[in-house]
């Protein structure tokens, strides 16, 4: 409950800041400054298409066991078997049989392994359908697919944030360098007010952000407990990012 209580603090405290800080810059900086976001997130973008997918290979060995564990006891366990004490299913057909037997049962399985990642659940439903069509398409075993998926969404997503803040903290410093401040002239109200428009815009963005990476933190903060906050269901709800920014 507190770290749910903190995390909507930051969500409220971070518009209120961008509000101020909008209010103070006025509306031309403060233009200047949701540039410099959508900028880092076309860079993000950008860098991590084109690196993000070298770490993949490396990455591979690391999931594979874990995964094929899970796969095998997700299937079975969604087929209505159980482990003995050994950890050993006591199942008549191997996985692969099961699902091929009954193919509509594969996206409940990837669906079942990405949210035991901590993945939430619109993004788990996602990365399932992606899953299965790569499957489909490479004629391979849902175990490899999900290995696959797995590998390319950590190496993507990670590189694209850790993109994104090396991007913004470059471009932020860039802009400050003059140590300017644009302020348009005779219509000082128009331009406070103007500003912490903005930057409550600004701080939207940001928030937007801090949802899209929650989508990945179940393991830490379940999603149940976010949406019973209001504001980090807002932001959840109303992902925007996550439908312009795709693997």
């Amino acid at each position: 409950m507190a770290i749910t209580s903190i995390i909507s603090l930051v969500l409220l405290g971070i518009i209120v800041i961008c509000a101020w800080q909008g209010f103070k810059k006025g509306i031309i900086m403060g233009i200047i400054g949701v540039l410099v976001i959508i900028l880092s997130l076309y860079g993000a973008q950008l860098l991590s298409d084109t690196f993000s997918y070298e770490v993949i290979p490396v990455m591979k060995p690391f999931v594979g066991g874990f995964l094929d564990s899970r796969v095998e006891s997700t299937t079975y366990e969604l087929f209505g078997y159980e482990a003995d004490e050994n950890g050993v299913y006591d199942a008549p057909y191997s996985v692969d049989d099961m699902l091929e037997n009954q193919p509509a049962s594969r996206i409940e399985v990837c669906r079942w392994v990405f949210h035991d990642l901590g993945v939430y659940e619109d993004m788990a439903e996602s990365l399932a359908q992606k899953t299965v069509t790569y499957a489909d398409q490479n004629g391979t075993t849902l175990s490899n697919a999900i290995m696959t998926v797995t590998c390319q969404s950590l190496s993507w997503y990670g590189g694209f944030l850790l993109a994104f803040i090396l991007v913004f903290a470059a471009l932020t410093v860039i802009v400050n360098i003059p140590n300017l401040s644009f302020r348009l002239p005779y219509i000082g109200i128009v331009n406070d007010i103007g500003g912490a428009a903005i930057g409550v815009f600004t701080g939207f963005l940001f928030c937007a952000i801090i949802a899209w990476v929650l989508q990945f933190t179940g393991l830490l903060i379940p999603e149940t407990s976010l949406r019973g906050t209001a504001i980090a269901s807002y932001f959840l709800d109303r992902n925007l990012l996550a439908a312009y920014i795709t693997l």
